[in-house]
């Protein structure tokens, strides 16, 4: 390369046939062509900006600076070529001639091939070979072993993605294109086939293009010459079977679903060729019949040995008439396998023809359906039951097909589905049914997907060994909401009955109080000191009071299901009063506990109900006697330690015939206007949902009904809990600042505390609360009432708070619906007296 260039322009150092670089005068690489990058293994970006030494090993760097800066200014020629050792990304040193020139402020550097290469190339020994090579049209390569130089044909490089020109250059470009372990693979057989191991060298193998895209090419190589007896030259071909190779892989993968879908259906593949008179079997056919392949061939009356000689024949015909009538067949039928066992099988078939119209063989796919057809006989059962009690009822598989429902009693559409009978998602199911495959079954009842527009009673148990989901459902809207509907009336004919009690109450409290203050008031006058007969009189008055405030208070609460740990017997004792009330004066209500102590886990708000329910039915039921009668409430452990609380009445019992009824909704015995059945249906549910049991006697010694709640119960955690009650309160000692607007009250708290070791600060508003906080007082306890002029409890405890993070917070209320589930702090609830303020601090 010896032409001028002072008179060709350059456009592009692409445009250049060879790898070529700029370098200013300072030898900086200011652009590169790709065939560069190829060469030397590195990026466009990580050669900028550097010196040219940077390809040069380190040993030569400096020689090479002095000989950069000896560059002729007015060189206008590509000067001789010079000889170059570069170092290439790899460690990999090459050597190579190189031409400079200089252009404006810069140099041009062009890289020339190795004049070995170029000759050996241009060999007239090889012309012949590189003409047949070049028409074959492929993309090839050749290597000069000695030299360990490779030329690319323009194919190979466009094929690799870069420009379509050949291209000189090392191993090191494979490595921009192969993986180490391919590389790895290509040298080892390399190697063996240099050393005449084989006849050619072939690979197939995946390559990456200068784009990232992923190829599989075929490498076939050939050693073409020979020097001193050792291969000095091979040349390549670089075929793309990328094609080829995916659609193996479709293959292997179609095969592998296949075999998997087979598997999976419990199911294989047959094909019997009537002219060869043999019989292909899939994996899955072997297993079915609980075959060895490698020591059974399947042949036809091998095969149809296995069924009962009924069967055979009657296979032999479905054969023929399919292969006459060119039309496959379906067989149900059943095989005994050679251990005896019998599974049943259907059969799918497809008759193949050639071009001439004629029957050359038959395909089928044969399934074991014993499993189904067991599970099918179960559901046929259960849907026979489920028909005569009437309820909904859904079959489902693992996969959520339905194989079996009955709802025709129901709706008029016998082919509705489940979600077009239960408006729940899909998440919603799915939940259900992994609850049921984890505990076997779970059951819902009056559950809602829309807020109650319909409500449902939902059962689901799961089948295992079947892989079915049985779905029990019962639309229940109606019921529902007239047992809401019952509820309302109930209350609000309990409320009326109660507030007519109370204000009979409320004037016995006030009139025993004001006596007692009168008579103190005259006491006092006299200068009478006994006078504690008096003042017990006005904390009973006042006792009774606080009762009478919260039975009313308890009716404005929402009712919340809430299951806790109490004492039952306890909790009838407190509430005589309310039994009592609700009773006629002429019907005598008897308590007998037999020392029964114990705890039971249960909604408390509900259990009262469920006796007053039962009370208020026994008393019912006296009525239609007489006016007159008695009521026993009793209690026992039984041997199982469960707690039972007997109710018994002398009232008309119940006829054995109705027993069975009795705790059916809507169904009632009384008389008209006095009931409509949804009491004893309320209490059976409730007891139901709790893990609690209710039984009835139609008659017992009072002469009347006799019903049975049975409890679970911890009589170990009474003991603890009395133990616990024991304890002091804990206060000696402690700092303890009171809020409350009434002073009497906050006065009363202060000295009470104080006379149990506390120290304490009393206040009434929010002004003294504000100065205390702006004092240096240090406190351990705040005690604050909930409602006051100026400010609220929460406000109050805000304040003090920031002044004492690490206070204990108390509070008072007289109303009960503070009660708020974000309140997290105790509330004592007004009023109380010293002994109900003591149980307060001992129990927090």
């Amino acid at each position: 390369m010896t032409s001028s260039l002072s008179t060709t322009k350059i456009l592009s150092l692409e445009d250049l046939p060879s790898p070529a670089l700029l370098i200013n005068s300072v030898g900086v690489i200011t652009d590169i062509n790709s065939a560069i990058e190829l060469i030397t293994g590195y990026s466009r970006a990580e050669l900028l900006q550097r010196t040219i030494e940077f390809l040069l090993p380190d040993d030569l760097k400096e020689q090479h600076i002095k000989y950069r800066n000896n560059y002729q200014k007015n060189l206008s020629e590509l000067i001789p070529c010079r000889y170059v050792n570069l170092q290439t990304k790899t460690d990999i040193c090459i050597q190579i001639n190189v031409r400079i020139a200089h252009l404006d402020k810069s140099f041009l550097v062009i890289v020339n091939e190795h004049e070995n290469v170029i000759s050996n190339y241009n060999s007239p020994n090889l012309a012949v070979t590189h003409q047949i090579v070049k028409s074959l049209d492929e993309p090839y390569w050749e290597w000069d072993i000695i030299e360990d130089t490779f030329i690319y044909s323009e194919k190979l490089m466009d094929f690799l993605g870069y420009k379509n020109a050949v291209f000189t250059g090392n191993r090191d470009f494979w490595h921009k294109h192969f993986s180490a372990a391919t590389l790895k693979e290509i040298y080892q057989q390399t190697e063996q086939y240099l050393h005449q191991s084989g006849d050619s060298l072939s690979i197939t193998t995946e390559v990456t293009t200068k784009f990232g895209e992923k190829r599989w090419v075929q490498l076939e190589g050939k050693i073409i010459e020979f020097k001193e007896n050792k291969p000095s030259r091979m040349i390549g071909f670089m075929k793309n079977v990328t094609e080829f190779k995916e659609l193996i892989s479709k293959l292997k993968k179609q095969n592998d679903y296949l075999m998997l879908a087979e598997k999976i259906s419990n199911s294989g593949h047959w094909r019997y060729d009537f002219a060869e008179d043999n019989c292909f079997w899939s994996p899955e056919m072997y297993r079915i019949y609980g075959l060895n392949h490698n020591k059974f061939t399947p042949k036809l009356d091998k095969i149809l040995a296995f069924q009962p000689l009924e069967e055979q024949k009657n296979y032999y015909k479905l054969i023929e008439k399919a292969r006459k009538d060119l039309k496959g067949f379906y067989h149900k039928g059943m095989i005994i396998k050679p251990s005896g066992k019998k599974i049943k099988i259907e059969i799918m078939t497809e008759v193949e023809v050639d071009k001439q119209g004629k029957a050359v063989a038959i395909f089928g796919i044969c399934r074991n359906i014993t499993k189904v057809e067991d599970t099918l006989e179960k559901v046929k059962l259960l849907a026979m039951v489920n028909f005569c009690i009437c309820v909904p009822t859904f079959f489902i598989d693992e996969q959520d097909n339905i194989v079996y429902q009955d709802i025709s009693s129901h709706t008029e559409q016998e082919n509705i589905g489940l979600f077009n009978y239960v408006n729940f998602s899909i998440v919603e199911y799915l939940a259900f049914k992994k609850q049921a495959k984890e505990q076997g079954q779970i059951k819902k009842n009056n559950i809602s997907f829309d807020k109650f527009t319909s409500v449902f009673n939902i059962s689901v148990t799961h089948e295992a060994q079947e892989g079915i989901y049985i779905w029990i459902v019962e639309n229940v809207t109606e019921e529902f909401r007239k047992e809401q509907q019952q509820v309302i009336s109930n209350r609000l004919a309990l409320l009326g009955n109660t507030f007519g009690n109370v204000s009979h109450d409320i004037n016995n409290v006030l009139g025993v109080a004001l006596g007692a203050i009168e008579m103190l008031e005259l006491k006092f006058s006299r200068g009478d000191q006994n006078i504690s007969t008096y003042i017990d009189r006005v904390k009973n008055a006042i006792d009774k009071g606080k009762s009478v405030t919260e039975r009313l208070l308890a009716f404005t609460r929402k009712p919340v299901v809430k299951v806790v740990d109490f004492d039952p017997i306890n909790d009838i004792e407190k509430n005589q009063y309310l039994f009592k009330q609700l009773l006629l004066n002429t019907i005598k209500l008897r308590f007998n506990y037999n020392d029964t102590r114990c705890l039971i886990k249960f909604p408390q708000g509900e259990f009262i109900n469920i006796l007053l329910n039962l009370v208020l039915n026994a008393q019912d039921a006296i009525q239609e006697n007489g006016l007159s009668g008695e009521i026993e409430i009793s209690t026992n452990i039984n041997d199982n330690n469960h707690l039972e609380i007997h109710v018994k009445d002398s009232g008309i019992g119940i006829e054995d015939e109705n027993l069975p009824k009795i705790f059916d909704p809507f169904y009632s015995s009384k008389s008209i206007n006095k009931g409509n059945g949804i009491g004893l249906a309320n209490v059976f549910n409730t007891m139901y949902k709790h893990n609690g049991e209710i039984k009835v006697e139609g008659h017992c010694e009072l002469g009347g009904a006799h019903f049975i709640l049975i409890f679970k119960c911890d009589l170990e955690a009474t003991q603890l809990a009395e133990n616990k009650a024991k304890k002091s309160m804990g206060i000696d000692g402690k700092r303890i600042l009171i809020l409350d607007d009434e002073v009497s009250i906050g006065e009363f708290v202060a000295l009470y505390l104080e006379n149990h070791g506390a120290q304490t600060t009393c206040l009434s508003n929010k002004e003294e609360l504000v100065e205390v906080l702006n004092s240096e007082q240090i406190f351990d306890i705040f005690l604050t009432d909930m409602i006051m002029p100026d400010l609220s409890g929460s406000e109050a405890v805000d304040m003090v708070k920031a002044k004492y993070p690490e206070i204990i917070i108390y509070s008072m209320s007289g109303y009960i619906a503070v009660e708020d589930r974000k309140w997290q702090y105790p509330v004592l609830r007004k009023p109380f007296n010293s002994k109900e303020l003591a149980a307060f601090f001992e129990c927090h």
